[in-house]
């Protein structure tokens, strides 16, 4: 890729220019600065990486040969103090570290992960968070250093990676923004749901931009259309997937049924519907579905039998 040329950043130029106004003017300046951080994820990551730049001009100046006739000012525009100048050599430096430093922002680092059909799948992120996928959903991550973006197709379960850089999960016309959490986002059927496990999270619309939610941890959000539910729920038994586990605390046997093939990637068919409402308990290992179907056969009069798709039940 060709580096581009700093002002093919804005976001970076804008954040030199913050920088500037902030050391230089007045505290009502500091003030305006320190709300322009808090808009955007995007403005501390940008400010970190132009403080960067600053901290590095003197050593890159040193290695062009240069002296510097003015020292740098240690940084502190997040804390909106002090004043700095700078000589033109050392200026000329931190530009070629500011102009580096945007050409690697521009970088986009994109990785693509998939779990099978008839499994799940946990894979470590390029950014060091971990993510793991009901059988047939996939991600695409894209990265640079001044964002972190994921696009789910399925259902997928985030333990993000704590930094200045957001991250943010896509699916359908739903955004999770992260603040480094553990959560889930299932998309099925134009039906969004997400589970804060732990952190927090801002739910938006992925167009406008809108906030809908801020859960708290235990809450589901439940979005379908123009309408989002949030209830509480046990946030550990709904991620028990990831450790192979289906915990099923009072629930419809069709419901069950129903979510230890989506788990498994293996179809269940429940030949008689008046069964579904048999009420369910207990802890199922996902690995062995012949198991699942025993233990259920065990307390309600179901059987099951193989078939050339899956399995299917019916009552005995």
């Amino acid at each position: 890729m060709t580096a581009p040329n700093l002002h093919d950043s804005p976001i970076l130029a804008e954040a030199a220019r913050w920088m500037e106004r902030a050391r230089n003017g007045s505290e009502e300046d500091r003030r305006a600065f320190r709300a322009w951080l808090r808009e955007r994820p995007e403005h501390v990551a940008a400010m970190d990486l132009v403080e960067r730049a600053w901290r590095e001009a003197p050593r890159a100046a040193a290695g062009r040969g240069l002296r510097p006739r003015a020292r740098l000012a240690e940084p502190a525009a997040a804390r909106g103090a002090g004043r700095w100048r700078m000589a033109g050599p050392l200026l000329g430096a931190a530009c070629a570290a500011l102009a580096a430093v945007a050409a690697w922002t521009l970088t986009v680092h994109e990785q693509h992960l998939a779990a099978p059909a008839d499994r799940m799948a946990s894979f470590a992120l390029a950014d060091g968070s971990q993510v793991w996928l009901t059988p047939g959903s996939a991600v695409t991550m894209r990265a640079t250093l001044l964002g972190r973006s994921v696009a789910l197709d399925g259902e997928g379960t985030f333990d993000v990676k704590h930094e200045r850089r957001p991250f943010a999960v896509t699916a359908g016309d739903v955004r999770v923004v992260d603040r480094g959490t553990l959560f889930s986002v299932a998309r099925r059927a134009g039906q969004t749901a997400v589970i804060l496990a732990r952190g927090a999270i801002d739910i938006e619309d992925s167009h406008s931009g809108a906030l809908i939610a801020t859960p708290h941890p235990g809450q589901q959000v439940s979005l379908a259309g123009d309408t989002a539910t949030i209830a509480a729920i046990d946030a550990d038994a709904a991620l028990a997937w990831r450790d192979g586990r289906l915990v099923a605390q009072d629930l419809p046997l069709a419901a069950v049924m129903a979510r230890f093939s989506q788990l498994s990637g293996v179809p269940i068919e429940l030949r008689d519907p008046a069964m579904g409402d048999l009420r369910v308990y207990g802890t199922y290992r996902l690995g062995d579905v012949a198991q699942f179907l025993d233990a259920v056969g065990a307390l309600y009069p179901v059987a099951w039998r193989r078939t050339e798709r899956g399995y299917e039940v019916f009552r005995r």
